[in-house]
């Protein structure tokens, strides 16, 4: 059988069954433990911040030598990759009966997310799976318990409203997905039955759902005119966005190919549904062509001349758009107000048309890219009111940049 320098007999895959008692190494880290009855089994020892620790790989009459030096060099594998190989053997066995969270959650998510139109949504839900629910990665998704949902996951998150809401509401289609699959009878997230009773009612997170913090239309003029007199680039991305009622992305996507300037026109087709830090850009799949106001024609030609990037409004690098807090700076930089908001700018804008004009809502709407009606009506309007836009806008802009004594007591529009 050939000798070792220790005195113990040398152990490989022909004379292992025939060992005497003793406990006998086999290199990578697998040991042949043969008790005094004649029973043998193989071990596998190893040492893990700084805690000596040992999993047993079954009978060595039902795991053959092959067999315990593979399992061997696959938990030497794991121990170098970082992981704790018992661990992962233990959870293995405890997902033969039910899946785990996180690979269920995963597999759900991959499938989920085909139907979620923009990057920005896809990348929210797989923070939620692989951050916030993280605490239940290791959990059967049979035994996860409506009491390990709250503690676990939304009490941490539970002031940060939407963040909350948004957790507890993935968590609710992937255990509808496992009662689905016959993997559960009941759903642990389910707000109504079991987090409400227990959480009571979620906080809002304002007293108006998607409400922004806006500047009163009064005010608008002398903000105006403090801005026009600051010869920054964001100070005329801030101006183009509160002059043409446009969200902050739409703004900072804007090229100068999407621009006719000579027919005063804005063209956000390109952007439908891109994804920037600051958000999608047109938000919904309809085509947009916005109409510019004189002042914004102005100010497009004047940065047209000194234009050094596709975009109009630049990064630091030159190479894609400026950052989405950019504007936002700038505006709290210029109004004194830390709370205002660059997309409360819309709201501005709706207050002012519907206080001080007669002009059709379904235009004013249109005008901030709302899309009235129901799907059956949407589906006719192909059209983009152009002409009609462009007298809102151009009210609006006139009412901006009027001097700022005159600019509250401007007459109604007919």
């Amino acid at each position: 059988m050939g000798d070792r320098t220790d005195g113990k007999p040398r152990v490989n895959a022909k004379n292992y069954l025939a060992m005497p008692a003793g406990e006998y190494p086999c290199g990578d880290n697998l040991y042949l433990i043969v008790a005094p009855t004649g029973g043998r089994r193989w071990l596998f020892k190893y040492q893990r911040k700084g805690v000596k620790e040992s999993m047993g790989f079954g009978s060595a009459k039902e795991v053959t030598w092959g067999d315990a030096k593979k399992r061997a060099r696959d938990a030497r594998r794991i121990l170098g990759n970082g992981g704790n190989p018992k661990e992962e053997r233990d959870e293995a066995r405890r997902a033969e009966g039910c899946p785990l969270f996180l690979p269920y959650a995963t597999a759900w998510r991959e499938t989920y997310e085909i139907s979620l139109k923009h990057q920005a949504s896809r990348a929210k839900l797989k923070n939620i799976v692989e951050n916030h629910a993280k605490p239940l990665h290791r959990l059967r998704i049979d035994e996860i318990a409506t009491e390990q949902i709250i503690q676990l996951v939304l009490k941490p998150i539970y002031r940060q409203v939407e963040t909350a809401r948004d957790t507890r509401q993935r968590l609710k289609l992937i255990f509808d997905a496992a009662i689905a699959d016959g993997w559960r009878k009941d759903n642990p997230a389910d707000y109504a039955t079991k987090l409400r009773p227990k959480l009571g009612k979620a906080p809002k997170r304002g007293r108006v759902r998607g409400h922004h913090k806006a500047m009163s239309y009064a005010e608008v003029p002398a903000f105006m005119q403090k801005l026009a007199a600051i010869p920054d680039l964001s100070a005329r991305a801030l101006e183009v966005t509160a002059l043409t009622a446009a969200r902050t992305a739409e703004t900072m996507l804007m090229q100068w190919p999407h621009l006719d300037l000579d027919q005063g026109l804005w063209d956000l087709s390109a952007i439908s549904g891109q994804d920037t830090e600051g958000g999608d850009g047109t938000k919904n799949s309809y085509d947009k062509k916005t109409p510019l106001p004189r002042q914004v024609v102005a100010i497009l030609r004047e940065l047209y001349d000194s234009r050094v990037s596709n975009y109009v409004f630049p990064g630091r690098d030159l190479k894609g758009p400026m950052s989405n807090m950019t504007m936002l700076k700038k505006l709290k930089e210029v109004s004194g107000d830390p709370t205002l908001t660059v997309h409360g700018f819309r709201g501005t804008f709706r207050t002012w048309a519907q206080d001080e004009t007669d002009f059709e809502e379904e235009i004013i709407e249109h005008c901030m890219h709302h899309i009235t009606g129901d799907n059956a009506e949407k589906a006719y309007k192909h059209g983009h009111a152009v002409k009609k836009r462009r007298l809102v806008l151009q009210e609006w802009a006139d009412f901006a940049t009027s001097p700022a004594a005159e600019g509250a007591t401007m007459g109604r529009v007919a």
